[in-house]
């Protein structure tokens, strides 16, 4: 499944974890998932955060800014950070690059989580 396997699996056995619903279209665009859906569907088997007014607005809001000065990011990355912000909630990525450059959302590297 890839590197967040371990973390996922962590995830499960202890406080649980939540997808965006950028996440789930981003699993069912991928590969994995063509070829063998069981390991996506486990991971999907949570709740999921979903892409709200409130949410798009944020997310939107962000890439405009960040497009503004220089430093877009990509749609997806931007409906995701929108999610996190409207919600509260970290992002656990290994995208660090992308979502560093926005203001206010907590991130959080895999192998981070949890210490």
């Amino acid at each position: 499944m890839g590197p967040g396997r371990d973390l996922v699996e962590s995830l499960a056995q202890g406080t649980g974890y939540l997808v965006t619903a950028v996440t789930v279209f981003e699993l069912a665009l991928g590969g994995e998932r063509a070829h063998d859906r069981r390991p996506v569907d486990v991971l999907l088997a949570v709740p999921c955060l979903a892409l709200t007014r409130g949410a798009a607005l944020r997310g939107g809001d962000v890439l405009r800014d960040l497009r503004a000065a220089g430093k877009g990011i990509d749609v997806r990355d931007a409906m995701q950070a929108g999610i996190c912000l409207e919600a509260g909630l970290p992002l656990v990525t290994r995208n660090l690059r992308h979502f560093e450059r926005v203001p206010g959302l907590d991130i959080v590297e895999p192998s981070a989580w949890g210490r």
